[in-house]
Parts: structure tokens; sequence; C-alpha cells
């Protein structure tokens, strides 16, 4: 009797952990579902949604067009163009925070809600950088360091979409 209280024992300590670690893992993919829905829900509320608009009036006419002069950008359009690029920085960040550690490579859940939601943005925005850009006196704006994190979200968007099946 004694040997079966001592293997029950043993059961219910073995028990404890795994409870914890499968808690723990529940919170932790649920944390990360909050701050994917909460930085996509930002995309489309002030001052993401009003700089996005700003920015994309005045690249949506010169994208349309063949190659050409640079798109020319009033001083509030250029700081609404890098608060944009600023917003899909931060969106790359937590992309890649959501990695797994094991198979890095494997788009989860959580990473293909964040890039499907933000995915026409992206691809749209992926446009924009692509075009020259000019102040009003015709100065170049000098952009190519802060499009890293959009390419990013592009290739990883454009990944996604072609490992589902059609």
């Amino acid at each position: 009797m004694s040997n079966w209280l001592g293997v029950l024992e043993g059961l219910i300590a073995g028990a404890v952990p795994v409870a914890g670690l499968i808690y723990t893992y529940l919170a932790n993919r649920r944390s990360q579902y909050d701050r994917v829905l909460a930085l996509t829900a930002e995309s489309g509320l002030p001052p993401v949604a009003e700089d996005r608009h700003i920015a994309g009036t005045a690249f949506e006419l010169r994208s349309r067009q063949p190659p050409g002069p640079p798109a020319r950008l009033g001083e509030a359009e250029i700081k609404a163009a890098f608060n944009v690029l600023w917003y899909f920085v931060r969106a790359d960040a937590l992309c890649r925070s959501l990695r797994p550690a094991l198979r890095p490579d494997r788009i989860t859940r959580t990473r293909a809600l964040l890039l499907d939601s933000l995915g026409s943005a992206v691809a749209v925005w992926a446009g924009y950088v692509d075009l020259d850009w000019a102040d009003e006196a015709g100065d170049e704006i000098e952009k190519d360091d802060t499009t890293g994190p959009l390419r990013h979200l592009a290739a990883e968007y454009i990944r996604l979409t072609a490992s589902r099946p059609r």
C-alpha cells in the first residue's frame, strides 16, 4: 500500500509542473494575440490612420504613373510618411518577436494574423517606398535606412500567401 502511495505522490508531484507549463503556454499565446490585435487596431486609429491618409494621398497619383520624377512631398507629408514607416518598424519588431524558438522560419497563427491584418497596407507602402521621394525644393529625401522593416514584412507576407493552398 505504501508503494502505491509513493507512486501516486510522484505522479501528483510531476503533474503540477506540467500543469504550470500548459498554463504558461496558453497565457503567453493569449498575450501574443492581444499584442497583435492592439497593434493592428492602432493602424486604423489616429494618428496612424491620419498619417497614412496624408502621405498616401501624396504618393497615390505618383505611384500610378510610369517611372519619372520623384514624388514631391511637403513638410506635413514627409512627417506623416516617416510616422507610418515608424509604425511598420514596430509591426516588424512584433512580427519578429512572435517567431517560435524551435523552427523560427515557421509562421505561427499569431504571425499569420498580424501579416493578414497588415498585408494590404504593407503591399501598398512597399510600392510607395520604391518611389523616389523629394521635398518641395526638389532635394532627395533619404529613406533607405527606415524601409528595411517594411520590406521584411512584405517578404513575410508574400511567403505566407505562397504557402497557403489555392
